[in-house]
């Protein structure tokens, strides 16, 4: 089964009902995007032991997607947890990510479980970072002014119904990437980043945006998130003819099966 659990889905402010965008993806193992505020309870909610959760993946080191991993860290020391923890970043990111966990002298903790940080190359291409029987999980360039890598889900495993593999592209922050249009090709659910409705500060993506890439990828399903309160997203969907169940608007603790 191939399930995303969005344990956020503001933007870099954030709002009473939206935390920073930052979710989780399970099939077989468990895989955490970015990394917001009060992950561990979020993962408890969500089923998780200590060690279930396989590998972190950090697109880049802004704080609203590192904040809470020192946090995390801690966590899963304190409940027990033993296995080794890979956490993924893009090249340029470690001073953050590594940083963040010296600062509270994390790593030195007296039975800590060992961590390994795994820097991802920033090349016009899919560069695979982990794979895992079945599953491979791969990370690509995005553009947003610092290092940061969108990740890419592919399941190859043909269990049951499920006859073709599924493919899950997540943006991260990021203006519009033309690279996108060739890695979420017929993606199964394509999720993507939308700080804004009609227009987008910074380098980040509109809906306008969105549609644009849905034209020219065709993906079965499309979930919004890093989303602004107050736009109108809504508007923007009927003008385009995007409804649910193919679109949706990310809500904060929404879960979601993914399948062919």
């Amino acid at each position: 089964m191939f399930r995303i659990t969005f344990f956020g889905t503001g933007n870099g402010l954030s709002y009473p009902n939206r935390e920073n965008t930052f979710f989780l993806v399970q099939v077989g193992k468990a895989y955490l995007v970015d990394c917001g505020g009060a992950p561990w309870p979020k993962l408890v909610k969500a089923g998780l032991r200590p060690d279930d959760l396989g590998a972190i993946l950090i697109t880049h080191g802004h704080p609203d997607h590192t904040y809470g991993l020192p946090a995390l860290i801690q966590s899963l020391w304190l409940a027990g947890r033993k296995k080794l923890l890979p956490i993924y970043f893009p090249a340029g990111a470690r001073g953050i990510v590594q940083g963040l966990l010296d600062l509270f002298e994390l790593t030195t903790k007296p039975n800590m479980f060992p961590i390994a940080f795994r820097e991802q190359p920033l090349e016009e291409r899919e560069t695979e970072a982990l794979q895992d029987g079945s599953l491979t999980v791969s990370t690509f360039p995005a553009i947003h002014g610092i290092p940061t890598m969108g990740v890419s889900f592919l399941d190859e495993s043909k269990e049951g119904l499920e006859k073709s593999p599924i493919k899950v592209v997540y943006s991260a922050d990021t203006a519009y990437n033309p690279l996108l249009e060739t890695v979420a090709l017929e993606a199964t659910c394509l999720i993507h980043e939308c700080n804004g409705a009609d227009k987008a500060a910074g380098k980040h993506s509109s809906l306008h945006d969105v549609a644009r890439l849905m034209k020219k990828t065709n993906p079965k399903q499309v979930a919004i998130v890093h989303l602004t309160e107050g736009e109108g997203y809504e508007r923007l969907m009927a003008q385009y003819g995007l409804a649910q169940p193919r679109f949706m608007i990310a809500e904060d603790g929404m879960s979601i099966r993914v399948a062919q």
